[in-house]
């Protein structure tokens, strides 16, 4: 999801390196998750991950390892569409020192 082409955040098709959908300043901006939770739950994007301010998501091939932050308390989330809406299950990050 993105805002780099406009004034409004807006599903961006990307190169499918990875699967499924990502987010991020999920906390940072106002409108990042509410959009984020109905793009998903709606379908228009597929499942996929959400990063706070301040966090990172380390891969190895296409494998969430794990989630790092360099600010405390950030954390990511994955987002899947349910019952009523998008249900977001945080992933706590390891922080770095």
């Amino acid at each position: 999801m993105t805002d780099s082409f406009g004034p409004e955040l807006q599903a961006m098709r990307c190169l499918g390196f990875l699967s499924g959908s990502a987010c991020p300043h999920y906390d940072g901006e106002a409108e990042r998750r509410p959009t984020f939770r109905r793009l998903v739950a709606s379908g228009e994007l597929p499942p996929g991950l959400a990063a706070d301010d301040g966090a990172g998501l380390h891969f190895v091939g296409t494998e969430l390892r794990e989630v790092v932050a360099a600010v405390s308390g950030a954390q990511g989330y994955r987002v899947e569409p349910g019952e009523g809406g998008a249900v977001e299950t945080p992933l706590p990050a390891r922080e770095l020192a």
